[in-house]
């Protein structure tokens, strides 16, 4: 299915034994979506095994009627009267399209693993509702989501998304956040945060400067130039190894992979590619001369490789 810069996506993760009521909560959202002006359809999508979100896609005519209903009182009241409906009281709506893609791709995120004390489940959602009802009243706040431990997982886990990393922090850092931790002091026994800032988790870090990770196309451009060496001398050295010991071609690229990934993670990466090129990954305070001869230096070590290993095989 297509979507567009008029369509909004409605995402929740309905409680356990609330389906029915969730049922007629979404009947009533639907019928004041509709009436709302520019509003043109509304769908529940089908659910499948694997999924257990419930995804409703409602269309406008224009995203000026789209804004319109996300900021009304109607909609902004039947969101808040959801929250004992869906796990962590969230609603999560996105716009479709580009929005979407931007939100996913450049909003800044933050997972949260909360271990909660032996009997203090059924208080912690309790907790979880009031502090998403505060955080949703940020700026720059989209979604959020709580997801309860199931089999051997041991905590709560909080995926929580803003449209910024200053956005982000602000909530974070945030007195009233403060505040509603404190008074949760009973309830959690520890937690841990990640930030996912990068499409490279791992191998490439946030500029300690804005806070920001590097361009996507800049880290697989340097991911691109670790790599290759690894594989041609993997292809040299290794392959004819494996296949003289009769390693099958999947346990074979299975082991080359791995090598190739450790040797990316370190020593390649952070070490050698990272330092080298940080005044183009990081480019805030550098000369702008000095950042424009970044893929000029990139392009010319992709041809000393080329150089070193065209006739390696």
């Amino acid at each position: 299915m297509e979507t567009n810069d008029c369509t909004l996506l409605l995402c929740a993760r309905v409680r356990e034994g609330r389906e029915t009521a969730f049922g007629q909560w979404q009947a009533r959202w639907q019928n004041e979506l509709l009436q709302s002006p520019g509003a043109q359809s509304f769908e529940v999508l089908p659910q499948t095994p694997d999924q257990d979100e419930v995804v409703c896609v409602a269309r406008f005519g224009t995203v000026d009627a789209l804004r319109v209903w996300r900021h009304s009182d109607a909609n902004r009241k039947l969101v808040a009267s959801a929250s004992d409906l869906v796990e962590g009281g969230v609603l999560m709506q996105l716009t479709g399209g580009d929005a979407v893609d931007n939100y996913v791709r450049h909003s800044a995120t933050e997972v949260i693993i909360t271990r909660i004390k032996p009997g203090k489940e059924a208080e912690y959602r309790v907790f979880a509702d009031r502090i998403q009802r505060a955080q949703q009243n940020f700026p720059g706040y989209i979604g959020s989501f709580v997801q309860p431990p199931h089999h051997n997982e041991t905590g709560f886990t909080t995926v929580l998304r803003f449209r910024a990393e200053r956005d982000l922090d602000r909530w974070l850092n945030s007195p009233e956040r403060n505040a509603l931790l404190k008074d949760a002091d009973d309830l959690i026994e520890g937690f841990e945060a990640q930030r996912v800032d990068t499409s490279f988790p791992g191998w490439v870090p946030a500029d300690p400067t804005t806070g920001k990770p590097p361009n996507m196309w800049k880290t697989a451009g340097l991911v691109l130039l670790v790599l290759f060496p690894v594989i041609m001398l993997e292809l040299r050295f290794l392959n004819p190894v494996l296949r003289a010991g009769n390693v099958p071609p999947a346990l074979g690229t299975f082991i080359g992979n791995g090598i190739s990934v450790a040797l990316t993670t370190f020593p390649l990466m952070p070490l050698l590619a990272i330092p080298a090129f940080r005044f183009w990954l990081f480019p805030e305070g550098q000369p702008k001369w000095l950042v424009t001869v970044g893929p000029v230096l990139l392009i010319a070590c992709y041809l000393v490789e080329l150089a070193v290993f065209w006739r390696l095989l």
